[in-house]
C-alpha cells in the first residue's frame, strides 16, 4: 500500500514538472508576442514617436525617387544604398503602417533566428529556449520600441553562426555579408568566420559581398547607385563625432580610458581598434590550431565580434548594446546549468553580474532622462561589456578543460 502511494506520488510529481515545462515554454513566446503586439499598435497609433524608423522610410523614398540619400545631422541615414533599397517598400505605404510593419518584422525575425541558433549551437530544449527568450526580452525591448536596425544585425549574426554549424556555407556567407551593408563594423564577424573556416567561406564571403553590390546596381539606375555609394563612403569618413568632445560621443573603451585619465588621441584610438581586432583573430586561430569544439569556436567568434563592436567599434551608442543580449543570456544559462562544483562558480557569478549590469544600464537609459554629459552613466555599459568578456574567458576555460579530460 505504501509502495503504491509512493509510486503515485512520483507520477504526480513528474506530471507537475512536465506541466511546468509546458507552461514556461508557452508563456515565454506568448509574453514576447504580446509585447510585440503592444509596440506595433503604439507605433501605428503614434507614428514617429520615439522612433528612428522614419529615417529608414525617408531613405527608401529617396532611393525610389533617385534623390540624395545621405545628409548631415543627428538624423542622418548611415547605411549603404542597398539597405535604402531594402527600406523602399516602407515608403510605399503610410507612415503609421510602415512603422508597425517594421516592428512586426523585427519582432518575428528575432525569436525565429534565436530558436534556430539555440538549437544548432547548444541543442536547447523548448524549456531552455523559453528561458533564453525571457532573458533576451528586456535587453531588446528598447530597440524594438524605437525600431532600431541593431536587431536585424543581431538576427543575421544568429543565422550566420547557426548556418556555419550546419555547414550551410552560402547561407552563412550571405547573412554575414549582409550585416556589412547594414553597418560597416560587422566586417569583424565576417573576418572571424573566415578565419575559422577559410576553405569554406573565403571565396563565398567575397562572392556574397560582391553579389549584394551587384544586386543594388540592378535594383536602381547604376550611375545613381554608384554615386550614392561614393556619398555613403564620404559620409562615413567625414563623421568626426568622436573628436567633438573630450570624452567622445560613444559608450566604449575610449570613454573608459578618458575617464581614468588616459588622454588617448583619435589617431591612436584607430591603432587600438586594429590591434584588438587582430587579437580577436589570434584567439580564433589559436582555438582552431588546438582543435576546440566547433560550438566553442563559433560561439566564441560571435561573442568576440560583439565585444569588439561594443568596446572598440567606431560608433557604439546605448542602443548598440542590444547585440550582446543573446551571447550574455547564453552564458548566464550555461553557467547556471553547468556550474555544479565550487571551481565552476566563477563563470556563473560573472555571467550573472554582466547580465544584471546590462539590464540596469538599459533601464537607466530607457526609463530615466539622463543628461547627455553624464559620462559616468555612459560608462556603465562598457564596464559590463568587459565583465562579459571575463565571463566568456571563464566559459572558454571550462570548455577546454572538459575537452582535455575527455581526451585523457
Amino acid at each position: 500500500m505504501v509502495a503504491g502511494s509512493t509510486h503515485d506520488k512520483v507520477i504526480a510529481d513528474q506530471r507537475e514538472m512536465r506541466s511546468r515545462k509546458i507552461s514556461v515554454a508557452f508563456a515565454a513566446p506568448a509574453l514576447w508576442f504580446l509585447c510585440v503586439a503592444i509596440i506595433c499598435i503604439a507605433a501605428y497609433l503614434h507614428p514617429g514617436l520615439h522612433s528612428v524608423s522614419s529615417i529608414y522610410r525617408e531613405a527608401g523614398a529617396a532611393w525610389i525617387r533617385q534623390d540624395q540619400i545621405y545628409s548631415t545631422g543627428e538624423s542622418a541615414f548611415l547605411y549603404s544604398p542597398l539597405i535604402a533599397a531594402f527600406y523602399s517598400p516602407l515608403a510605399l505605404v503610410s507612415q503609421n503602417l510602415s512603422e508597425a510593419l517594421w516592428r512586426l518584422l523585427l519582432g518575428v525575425a528575432l525569436p525565429l533566428s534565436l530558436w534556430l541558433n539555440a538549437r544548432k549551437l547548444f541543442g536547447f530544449s523548448n524549456n531552455e529556449f523559453a528561458y533564453l527568450l525571457l532573458l533576451v526580452l528586456p535587453l531588446t525591448l528598447g530597440n524594438l520600441h524605437n525600431g532600431q536596425a541593431n536587431l536585424i544585425v543581431l538576427v543575421l549574426f544568429l543565422i550566420a553562426s547557426a548556418s556555419a554549424l550546419q555547414s550551410r556555407w552560402w547561407a552563412c556567407a550571405f547573412s554575414a555579408s549582409l550585416t556589412v551593408y547594414w553597418k560597416i563594423y560587422p566586417v569583424v564577424f565576417v573576418l572571424l568566420l573566415t578565419v575559422l573556416f577559410p576553405t569554406k567561406l573565403t571565396a563565398r564571403m567575397f562572392l556574397a559581398l560582391l553579389g549584394l553590390f551587384v544586386v543594388s546596381l540592378i535594383l536602381q539606375k547604376p550611375s545613381y547607385v554608384l554615386g550614392e555609394y561614393a556619398n555613403w563612403v564620404s559620409h562615413l569618413v567625414s563623421d568626426h563625432r568622436r573628436a567633438t568632445e573630450y570624452y567622445g560621443r560613444w559608450r566604449d573603451f575610449y570613454l573608459l580610458l578618458r575617464l581614468i585619465g588616459i588622454p588617448i588621441s583619435a589617431m591612436w584610438w584607430k591603432v587600438v581598434e586594429v590591434i584588438t581586432a587582430l587579437i580577436a583573430v589570434a584567439i580564433c586561430v589559436f582555438g582552431k590550431m588546438w582543435r576546440w569544439p566547433a560550438v566553442t569556436l563559433v560561439f566564441g567568434a560571435l561573442s568576440l565580434a560583439v565585444v569588439w563592436i561594443l568596446l572598440f567599434g567606431p560608433a557604439t551608442e546605448a542602443a548598440t548594446y542590444t547585440l550582446i543580449a543573446v551571447p550574455c543570456a547564453y552564458l548566464l544559462i550555461l553557467g547556471w546549468c553547468d556550474a555544479s562544483e565550487a571551481s565552476e562558480m566563477a563563470p556563473r557569478r560573472t555571467a550573472t553580474v554582466a547580465y544584471l549590469g546590462f539590464v540596469a544600464g538599459d533601464i537607466i537609459n530607457s526609463w530615466f532622462h539622463i543628461k547627455l554629459d553624464v559620462y559616468l552613466i555612459h560608462a556603465i555599459q562598457p564596464c559590463f561589456a568587459i565583465c562579459f568578456a571575463v565571463a566568456l574567458f571563464l566559459w572558454w576555460k571550462g570548455q577546454i578543460s572538459e575537452a582535455i579530460q575527455r581526451i585523457a
